[in-house]
């Protein structure tokens, strides 16, 4: 080998580690969850205000604040695609009362069925909330309504960044449907 070659090995070397430490499987470019498809929902009022209540814990058990999509952003999202005002007069006040989801480590079987077997790790759990107040100063009317969806998935033990981040979107995007349904019901 030439001197020359022999200064080239050490970054080679180099090149060839940082290649082998990238991923092999590229990171997964998710949707937006809208409701920009769904019918609105029209509202006898000239004016909806948006107001969130919930604020991220930002520690632990609550995962939220990690989620591409925060919950608290789909919900905003969902009342801006979905509520509508179509009256002269009046007001309406849409809160999100809650957008958490807590992370819980799972029990692992410890015996040989738990070594040879991939066993769930985590559990993640979601609470979207949302009370709607409609105000009619000048018939003296109004009225409010509440919606609660709760859903919970788990994470295999070799689950990736990207495989979390899959189940936190079908998670999220489940729980903001099943409020949606919630919605209409009332």
């Amino acid at each position: 080998m030439t001197g020359n070659a022999v200064a080239r090995l050490p970054a080679l070397l180099i090149i060839v580690l940082a290649l082998a430490a990238c991923p092999s499987t590229p990171s997964r470019v998710l949707p937006d969850i809208t409701f920009a498809d769904s019918p609105q929902i029209g509202l006898d009022v000239a004016s909806i205000e948006i107001v969130q209540d919930y604020t991220p814990t930002l520690s632990d058990p609550y995962v939220d604040h990690l989620f591409s999509q925060e919950p608290a952003q789909v919900i905003r999202r969902w009342a801006e695609d979905r509520l509508v005002a179509r009256g002269t007069s009046g007001s309406a006040m849409l809160i999100i009362v809650n957008a958490g989801v807590t992370e819980e480590a799972l029990a692992r079987d410890p015996g040989l069925r738990g070594l040879v077997t991939i066993q769930q790790s985590e559990r993640y759990e979601a609470e979207f909330a949302v009370r709607l107040v409609i105000d009619h100063p000048a018939t003296r009317s109004s009225g409010a309504t509440n919606a609660l969806a709760r859903r919970s998935i788990t994470a295999p033990e070799n689950a990736s960044l990207a495989d979390r981040e899959l189940i936190w979107f079908e998670l999220t995007e489940n729980t903001i449907r099943d409020l949606d349904a919630k919605f209409e019901e009332e």
